[in-house]
């Protein structure tokens, strides 16, 4: 196998149904010289048996299983077995473009790019047939058709979500990765994509959105888990917000405000007066809860002030 300019990570759990689809796009890919990690903490065998002839077809993937202790150290994990210049990732709930890993590559070559995100559209193949298969609250979705350059304003974090994203291996490893207890199924759930920008931007670090770089994130979630997803990021945003401020740096009581403003209040209003939908509506009241509960969580928890994250606890 020729020497790969990206190692790819995927962490995934419990999802054999998705993850075949999401491997076989990164396989597809037009840039053959990659080299795709999948990070299973699953609870069975069942994503082992959809990815072992996959595995035995192609070389380049690699399944390794992991304890289940959340998406950040799965992903450190993941980057930490490559050796490539560039490190890519994507959900096992989605299914990249064939010039997806090129253009992120592509943007990354620069050395003054530390990271990059890509363009993530809604896919609603097989969504459940309910009140959720509509644009109300769409799960990770970054559909600006505009380039954009995110440099020396750490609060502006509208760059992406890590369905689709990459680093420059250098830069990912200078700021010690991503946070190990945030992310789904960490101990202070979710956020860490933001939380990863933020301190690149702290950095004076440069951040590229390219909409060129496409993944195609399925909506498969109802309205009660969807409440859930937004349940983890307002309490992981108030964690890390309160890091920031912990660390010295105030600007984590504007982004506090910010998320309580936007994800709180603004939903509300948009539940009531353009949906009218009280899933909608009740999303946005518990936004005002608990980023408070995140922060309070957050606490108990030592930072390492020169990355900016939590100690892991092991």
């Amino acid at each position: 196998m020729s020497i790969a300019v990206a190692d790819i990570v995927i962490p995934t759990r419990n999802r054999p149904e998705l993850i075949g689809q999401a491997v076989s796009s990164v396989l597809a890919s037009t840039e053959p010289r990659l080299r795709l990690w999948v990070m299973d903490q699953s609870d069975d065998d069942a994503t082992e048996r959809v990815l072992a002839p996959l595995a035995t077809a192609d070389r380049r993937l690699v399944h390794e299983r992991i304890p289940p202790r959340g998406v950040s150290r799965a992903r450190n994990r993941g980057s930490s077995l490559g050796s490539s210049p560039n490190v890519l990732f994507t959900d096992d709930d989605c299914r990249v473009d064939p010039k997806w890993a090129s253009v992120m590559i592509r943007e990354l070559d620069d050395s003054e790019t530390w990271a990059a995100f890509g363009r993530v559209m809604p896919d609603w193949h097989d969504a459940p047939p309910n009140e959720w298969a509509s644009d109300a609250a769409p799960v990770a979705t970054k559909i600006d058709r505009d380039r954009r350059v995110f440099q020396g304003n750490r609060v502006d974090l509208g760059f992406g979500h890590g369905a689709s994203m990459g680093f420059r291996r250098d830069r990912f490893e200078a700021i010690g990765g991503f946070d190990p207890l945030l992310g789904s199924g960490g101990e202070l759930r979710s956020f860490p994509e933001r939380d990863i920008g933020f301190r690149v931007l702290a950095k004076s670090g440069r951040i590229v959105y390219t909409p060129n770089a496409v993944v195609y994130h399925r909506q498969w979630r109802d309205w009660q888990q969807t409440a859930k997803v937004y349940r983890n990021y307002g309490f992981g945003a108030g964690a890390a917000a309160t890091k920031y401020v912990r660390c010295g740096d105030l600007a984590g009581l504007y982004l506090m405000g910010e998320w309580i403003l936007s994800q709180g209040l603004r939903q509300v209003a948009s539940g009531v007066f353009k949906w009218r939908s009280w899933w909608k509506t009740r999303i946005g009241l518990e936004q005002l809860v608990y980023p408070w509960a995140g922060a309070a969580a957050s606490l108990r928890y030592s930072i390492n002030r020169a990355t900016m994250c939590y100690e892991d606890q092991d």
